[in-house]
């Protein structure tokens, strides 16, 4: 009977080539993780291509949707879960495009729009899925807001300039004062809002990539909490945020007392976006004329 091949000899003709340490091969999981890695290798690093901009476009949009098209049977204000999204012509005709079979979508998610867009695991391999910043505060777990340890979060705030902003804090900090100057809804904005803003978006890449330990409303509490303020919006279950002073009674107030540093606390008491140079750090104030 044919049996195991002698040593140094190949497999016999005709059959199968042996995976594993014994057969000198590569295990099929170990295979599947490198070819999916290999994959993940050869995208962009700072940037998405253009198939994958569709699918990004397409899971947000779907988001944004849900509570619209959420089943009957589903409670109003629960979150859509991944495998929801399956149905979606939108969606699968993206992912199809895109993401080749070895690929699995929740890593795609979590590796390339991870900044954008939040997984949480549930129950029975299920994920919730939910703007980034824009989950439930009493849902969301304290240590992991930001995706890291409170050390980590303390190690990445050390890392910046105490009584001034660093050039990547001014542009996220501009983009979103001009965000809100340029707002027109009838209640506040909320967090969620920012992500269709390519300013605040481009800007917050850049200073928060993914796998920053710091959330984007960590960051806005601890720098410039002293112009821009975020409160609970219990009512909608996501964070809104706005000029200090100016969100009056709208949501609940959640969180630590005003923050920011020296500078962006010295700017609200002289006027939260007015004289002064509207809170900027007086070695970032652009020249005038």
């Amino acid at each position: 009977p044919m049996g195991m091949p002698p040593m140094g000899m190949g497999p016999p003709m005709g059959a199968p080539a042996m995976s594993g340490p014994m057969g000198g091969g590569v295990p099929r999981e170990q295979q599947k993780r490198a070819d999916e890695e290999a994959w993940f290798d050869s995208l962009p690093v700072d940037r998405l291509l253009p198939k994958e901009i569709d699918l990004r476009e397409a899971i947000i949009n779907w988001i944004g949707r849900w509570e619209d098209e959420r089943p009957a049977h589903r409670p109003r204000g629960s979150p859509p879960h991944l495998a929801d999204a399956g149905p979606e012509p939108e969606i699968r005709r993206c992912r199809g495009a895109l993401l080749p079979p070895k690929v699995k979508f929740t890593k795609w998610i979590e590796r390339r729009i991870g900044g954008e867009v939040e997984l949480r695991p549930i129950d029975n391999g299920q994920h919730e899925v939910y703007l980034r910043d824009a989950a439930p505060p009493n849902r969301r777990k304290q240590k992991h807001s930001g995706g890291g340890t409170q050390e980590e979060k303390d190690a990445f705030f050390a890392t910046l300039p105490e009584d001034e902003f660093s050039v990547d804090e001014d542009n996220l900090r501009v983009a979103i004062l001009d965000f809100l100057s340029r707002w027109e809804g009838g209640s506040p904005p909320s967090v969620a809002d920012t992500q269709h803003d390519e300013e605040i978006l481009q800007a917050r890449v850049t200073l928060l990539p993914k796998g920053c330990p710091v959330s984007f409303k960590e960051w806005i509490d601890r720098r410039i909490g002293g112009e821009i303020e975020t409160r609970a919006d219990n009512a909608n279950g996501t964070w809104i945020f706005g000029a200090r002073g100016e969100l009056g009674d709208a949501g609940s107030t959640v969180g630590p007392p005003p923050g920011g540093n020296k500078k962006t606390r010295r700017a609200a008491d002289r006027a939260a976006f007015g004289g002064g140079g509207g809170g900027q750090p007086l070695s970032k104030r652009p020249r005038v004329g």
